[in-house]
């Protein structure tokens, strides 16, 4: 019989869209991933835990890279799509955007379970699944640095910072590294014994935007 034909009591069921059906298997995948481990995992455990045929997972991804990929695009795209929308709707100045966008990464350390789970796979699996790090490399770190790029050579382009930051290859990096720290540490200790968010965020933001600030004529 075919999925969702009937519920309790012989009720017709109604049929699941895709956009209805697909988060549900996102979120079933990535437990079979963070509870078997990426060479652990598979598409009959993650068909499984979701309640469909293997057969409609294979429907939509081709295999376990794709639906890992898949997963990894379902974690960020929240933070993603709440950056963007800061930087396009933003018309004050490059380091009050800079600021928020760096808040809004610490906040995501503690409210987004799903992308804790993630980062605590990739960091114990890559080295033995090269083809994890480089779906994080190309999904979450290029996006990441390029919109931070951006603001810093705005703030360049408008004065606020200083002209050589935007030269610098490894700024966008160094002013993420804190936060993506942040998460191994609460990872590694539990939130109680890591060091507080909000200390490390304000000690962060004091050291970018001095280091950032234009330096006033003499």
């Amino acid at each position: 019989m075919g999925e969702g034909l009937t519920g309790t009591g012989g009720t017709p069921r109604r049929r699941l869209t895709p956009a209805e059906r697909l988060p549900q298997i996102l979120d079933a995948a990535l437990e079979e991933f963070a509870e078997q481990g990426y060479g652990g995992a598979s598409m009959a455990g993650a068909a499984a835990r979701a309640g469909v045929a293997k057969g409609l997972l294979y429907h939509y991804f081709p295999g376990k890279a794709e639906l890992f990929g898949a997963v990894v695009r379902s974690c960020i795209q929240g933070v993603f799509a709440e950056a963007e929308t800061l930087v396009a709707a933003h018309a004050g100045s490059h380091a009050a955007l800079l600021r928020q966008l760096i808040e809004l990464g610490y906040s995501r350390v503690v409210t987004q379970a799903r992308e804790s789970l993630l980062f605590k796979l990739l960091l114990t699996e890559a080295d033995r699944f090269p083809e994890l790090g480089d779906c994080y490399q190309q999904e979450v770190l290029s996006r990441s640095f390029a919109l931070v790029s951006a603001v810093v050579r705005g703030g360049v382009a408008a004065g606020e910072f200083r002209p050589d930051a935007a030269e610098e290859p490894g700024l966008a990096a160094v002013l993420l590294a804190p936060i993506a720290m942040a998460s191994v540490w609460r990872g590694m200790l539990g939130p109680d014994k890591a060091p507080a968010l909000e200390a490390m965020c304000a000690a962060q933001l004091s050291l970018a935007l001095n280091g950032l600030k234009r330096a006033e004529p003499m």
